[in-house]
Protein backbone atom coordinates (compact mmCIF):
# COMPACT_ATOMS: atom_id res chain seq x y z
CA UNK A 1 0.00 0.00 0.00
CA UNK A 2 1.35 3.43 -0.96
CA UNK A 3 1.84 6.09 1.68
CA UNK A 4 -0.89 8.33 0.25
CA UNK A 5 -3.41 5.52 0.65
CA UNK A 6 -2.21 5.09 4.23
CA UNK A 7 -2.81 8.81 4.80
CA UNK A 8 -6.39 8.33 3.58
CA UNK A 9 -6.78 5.45 6.03
CA UNK A 10 -5.27 7.60 8.77
CA UNK A 11 -7.66 10.44 7.95
CA UNK A 12 -10.59 8.04 8.30
CA UNK A 13 -9.38 6.84 11.69
CA UNK A 14 -8.75 10.38 12.93
CA UNK A 15 -12.00 11.76 11.50
CA UNK A 16 -10.24 14.87 10.28
CA UNK A 17 -8.01 15.51 7.30
CA UNK A 18 -4.23 15.72 7.52
CA UNK A 19 -2.95 18.11 4.88
CA UNK A 20 0.22 17.91 2.85
CA UNK A 21 2.59 20.80 3.57
CA UNK A 22 5.87 21.84 2.01
CA UNK A 23 7.79 21.44 5.25
CA UNK A 24 6.63 19.89 8.51
CA UNK A 25 8.04 21.49 11.67
CA UNK A 26 7.11 21.62 15.35
CA UNK A 27 4.85 24.55 14.44
CA UNK A 28 3.46 23.39 11.09
CA UNK A 29 1.07 20.43 11.21
CA UNK A 30 0.49 18.00 8.38
CA UNK A 31 2.61 15.55 6.39
CA UNK A 32 5.61 15.99 4.13
CA UNK A 33 6.47 13.87 1.10
CA UNK A 34 9.82 13.07 -0.46
CA UNK A 35 10.43 12.83 -4.21
CA UNK A 36 9.08 9.25 -4.19
CA UNK A 37 5.74 10.32 -2.68
CA UNK A 38 6.67 8.71 0.63
CA UNK A 39 5.64 10.32 3.92
CA UNK A 40 8.81 11.26 5.80
CA UNK A 41 7.54 13.83 8.30
CA UNK A 42 4.24 13.95 10.19
CA UNK A 43 2.92 16.39 12.78
CA UNK A 44 -0.38 15.45 14.44
CA UNK A 45 0.16 17.30 17.71
CA UNK A 46 -2.79 18.76 19.63
CA UNK A 47 -5.27 16.74 17.58
CA UNK A 48 -7.41 15.41 20.43
CA UNK A 49 -6.51 11.75 19.98
CA UNK A 50 -7.95 11.09 23.44
CA UNK A 51 -5.13 8.74 24.31
CA UNK A 52 -5.51 6.49 21.26
CA UNK A 53 -2.80 5.84 18.69
CA UNK A 54 -4.29 5.43 15.18
CA UNK A 55 -3.33 2.00 13.83
CA UNK A 56 -2.62 3.30 10.32
CA UNK A 57 0.21 5.42 11.69
CA UNK A 58 2.44 2.37 12.11
CA UNK A 59 2.19 1.55 8.39
CA UNK A 60 4.19 4.64 7.42
CA UNK A 61 7.47 2.77 6.99
CA UNK A 62 9.38 5.75 5.57
CA UNK A 63 8.54 8.11 8.42
CA UNK A 64 11.58 9.89 9.87
CA UNK A 65 10.00 12.61 12.05
CA UNK A 66 6.85 12.22 14.17
CA UNK A 67 5.35 14.92 16.39
CA UNK A 68 2.45 13.63 18.46
CA UNK A 69 2.53 16.11 21.35
CA UNK A 70 -0.44 16.97 23.57
CA UNK A 71 -2.81 14.13 22.75
CA UNK A 72 -3.61 12.65 26.16
CA UNK A 73 -1.46 9.59 25.49
CA UNK A 74 -0.72 7.35 28.48
CA UNK A 75 1.53 4.80 26.77
CA UNK A 76 3.64 4.11 23.72
CA UNK A 77 2.56 0.86 22.03
CA UNK A 78 5.01 -1.87 21.08
CA UNK A 79 4.10 -1.20 17.44
CA UNK A 80 6.20 1.98 17.54
CA UNK A 81 9.11 -0.28 16.54
CA UNK A 82 7.40 -0.83 13.17
CA UNK A 83 8.62 2.66 12.27
CA UNK A 84 12.15 1.48 11.50
CA UNK A 85 13.15 4.68 9.73
CA UNK A 86 12.08 7.04 12.52
CA UNK A 87 14.89 9.39 13.57
CA UNK A 88 12.99 11.86 15.76
CA UNK A 89 10.01 11.16 18.04
CA UNK A 90 8.40 14.07 19.87
CA UNK A 91 5.84 12.93 22.41
CA UNK A 92 5.99 15.79 24.90
CA UNK A 93 3.04 16.96 27.00
CA UNK A 94 1.23 13.66 27.41
CA UNK A 95 0.83 11.36 30.46
CA UNK A 96 3.40 8.69 29.60
CA UNK A 97 5.36 7.04 32.42
CA UNK A 98 7.18 4.16 30.69
CA UNK A 99 8.64 3.02 27.37
CA UNK A 100 7.98 -0.23 25.51
CA UNK A 101 10.88 -2.66 25.29
CA UNK A 102 10.47 -2.60 21.52
CA UNK A 103 11.98 0.88 21.40
CA UNK A 104 15.36 -0.87 21.41
CA UNK A 105 14.43 -2.28 17.98
CA UNK A 106 14.36 1.15 16.33
CA UNK A 107 17.72 1.23 14.54
CA UNK A 108 17.62 4.87 13.42
CA UNK A 109 16.07 6.69 16.39
CA UNK A 110 18.35 9.61 17.28
CA UNK A 111 16.19 12.12 19.17
CA UNK A 112 13.52 11.32 21.76
CA UNK A 113 11.52 14.14 23.36
CA UNK A 114 9.64 13.02 26.48
CA UNK A 115 9.32 16.31 28.34
CA UNK A 116 6.19 17.14 30.37
CA UNK A 117 5.10 13.56 30.96
CA UNK A 118 4.86 11.37 34.08
CA UNK A 119 8.20 9.56 34.26
CA UNK A 120 9.61 8.87 37.73
CA UNK A 121 12.35 6.44 36.66
CA UNK A 122 14.63 6.47 33.61
CA UNK A 123 13.63 3.38 31.56
CA UNK A 124 16.41 0.82 31.25
CA UNK A 125 15.56 0.28 27.57
CA UNK A 126 17.22 3.59 26.70
CA UNK A 127 20.72 2.31 27.28
CA UNK A 128 20.38 -0.17 24.41
CA UNK A 129 18.88 2.13 21.77
CA UNK A 130 21.65 1.84 19.16
CA UNK A 131 21.72 5.38 17.72
CA UNK A 132 19.99 7.51 20.35
CA UNK A 133 21.87 10.80 20.73
CA UNK A 134 19.43 13.17 22.43
CA UNK A 135 17.01 12.43 25.26
CA UNK A 136 14.74 15.08 26.77
CA UNK A 137 13.06 14.40 30.13
CA UNK A 138 12.39 18.05 31.01
CA UNK A 139 9.52 18.59 33.47
CA UNK A 140 8.96 15.03 34.68
CA UNK A 141 9.30 13.57 38.19
CA UNK A 142 12.44 11.49 37.71
CA UNK A 143 14.52 10.59 40.74
CA UNK A 144 15.93 7.15 39.87
CA UNK A 145 17.64 5.20 37.10
CA UNK A 146 19.86 8.06 35.94
CA UNK A 147 22.83 5.77 35.42
CA UNK A 148 20.92 4.15 32.54
CA UNK A 149 21.50 7.28 30.49
CA UNK A 150 25.25 7.02 30.92
CA UNK A 151 25.39 3.32 30.12
CA UNK A 152 24.40 4.22 26.57
CA UNK A 153 27.27 4.32 24.10
CA UNK A 154 25.57 6.85 21.82
CA UNK A 155 23.80 9.52 23.94
CA UNK A 156 25.47 12.94 23.77
CA UNK A 157 22.73 15.32 24.97
CA UNK A 158 20.66 14.82 28.14
CA UNK A 159 17.98 17.23 29.35
CA UNK A 160 16.68 16.66 32.88
CA UNK A 161 15.58 20.15 33.87
CA UNK A 162 12.90 20.37 36.58
CA UNK A 163 12.72 16.81 37.89
CA UNK A 164 13.12 15.37 41.40
CA UNK A 165 16.83 14.59 41.21
CA UNK A 166 18.87 14.78 44.41
CA UNK A 167 21.96 12.92 43.24
CA UNK A 168 23.53 12.17 39.87
CA UNK A 169 26.19 9.57 38.90
CA UNK A 170 28.80 12.18 38.00
CA UNK A 171 31.57 9.57 38.31
CA UNK A 172 30.33 7.93 35.10
CA UNK A 173 30.90 11.10 33.07
CA UNK A 174 34.67 10.63 32.95
CA UNK A 175 34.35 7.73 30.54
CA UNK A 176 31.42 9.09 28.56
CA UNK A 177 31.13 11.09 25.33
CA UNK A 178 28.42 13.43 26.71
CA UNK A 179 28.54 16.97 25.31
CA UNK A 180 25.55 18.55 27.07
CA UNK A 181 23.86 17.87 30.40
CA UNK A 182 21.02 20.01 31.78
CA UNK A 183 20.19 19.45 35.46
CA UNK A 184 18.64 22.84 36.20
CA UNK A 185 15.75 23.13 38.68
CA UNK A 186 16.67 20.01 40.67
CA UNK A 187 17.96 19.57 44.23
CA UNK A 188 21.41 18.16 43.56
CA UNK A 189 24.16 18.58 46.13
CA UNK A 190 27.90 17.94 45.91
CA UNK A 191 28.42 18.74 42.25
CA UNK A 192 32.07 17.96 41.43
CA UNK A 193 34.36 20.65 40.07
CA UNK A 194 36.30 18.41 37.70
CA UNK A 195 33.61 17.77 35.09
CA UNK A 196 34.80 17.09 31.52
CA UNK A 197 35.74 20.38 29.88
CA UNK A 198 34.12 19.41 26.58
CA UNK A 199 30.67 19.18 28.18
CA UNK A 200 28.14 22.02 28.41
CA UNK A 201 26.73 21.69 31.91
CA UNK A 202 23.65 23.56 33.16
CA UNK A 203 22.58 23.43 36.81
Amino acid sequence: MGDLLIIEELNAQLKWKIKQVEKVTWLIKGYQLNELAQVTRLNISKKNLKGKWPAALFKLKHLEFLDIQENGLELIPEEIADLKGLRCLDIRRNQISSLPQSITEMPNLQKLYLGNNSFTVVPSALCTCPKLELIDFTNNEISEGLEQLLYSASITNIYLENNCIKSFPFHLLKSHQLTELNLMENQIENIPEDLPAIMRFHY
